[in-house]
């Protein structure tokens, strides 16, 4: 009988522990999905880079860094969640392009090379894709510069972290050219990149220019709250 009970602990414990390793997620979220890529060996500072965007918003970044622009070979990811704005841009894209169902490569000759760009299109029923350097289809050139503007956003993101741990002096100049690229539309989606925003805005130490122009940044993720009167000062 106390054998008999010290093996039911034993296999009570086996089955608690092996349950305790199972993974907590079954895997990527389900539904439509986008993809985008851009490989190009010359690229700067990415030579290689893929988004993959889920309907639900849940995106994926992989990056690898051109060596030649800091030495740097280690592969860069980033998991973040795409604004409702532009997520609904890419999906009515897809929707608009038949889901990237075609040839969309431009037919003008001596067009400069820039990288092969990939598109697909990934549901439960359609597996689409398409590949151009360079297209003049206004939808896709549209999606193309959207997801070059994010690819800039993760850029930044990461050389500002890097700044702010190692030349804070020099967090200024690369903030100011933030903001100007983000003005020109050229660098979206700030909230990818709003820790180190927040840390720099909130940092005593760091100059008062580099703050008031991570504030500046950061009201375009919330604007609302940027302008509106604190709660304890409202009547």
């Amino acid at each position: 009988m106390a054998n008999l009970r010290i093996l039911l602990i034993t296999v009570s414990l086996l089955a608690t522990g092996l349950y305790a390793q199972a993974p907590l997620s079954s895997g990527p979220p389900s539904g439509p999905t986008v993809v985008f890529n851009l490989s190009w060996s010359k690229g700067l500072p990415w030579t290689d880079y893929t988004f993959t965007v889920n309907q639900s918003g849940a995106t994926h970044f992989k990056g690898a860094v051109n060596p030649a622009e800091s030495g740097d070979t280690d592969p860069f990811e980033q998991d973040f969640t795409m604004s409702d704005a532009t997520l609904q841009q890419i999906f009515q894209i897809a929707k608009a392009t038949d889901y990237f169902q075609g040839q969309f490569e431009t037919r003008t000759k001596n067009v400069a090379r820039t990288g092969t760009k990939t598109l697909e299109f990934h549901s439960p029923t359609l597996n689409t894709s398409t590949s151009y350097n360079f297209s003049s289809n206004p939808s896709i050139e549209q999606i193309t510069r959207l997801f070059q503007s994010l690819a800039t956003t993760i850029d930044y993101g990461r050389k500002l972290s890097f700044q702010y741990r190692f030349d804070k002096l020099g967090m200024d100049a690369r903030l100011k050219e933030l903001v100007e690229l983000h003005a020109k539309g050229m660098a979206d989606e700030m909230q990818v990149i709003e820790p180190i925003l927040r840390k720099v805005a909130d940092d005593d130490n760091m100059m008062h220019v580099a703050r008031t122009e991570a504030r500046q940044l950061l009201k375009s993720i919330h604007p609302a709250a940027a302008t509106s009167t604190p709660a304890s000062a409202q009547p």
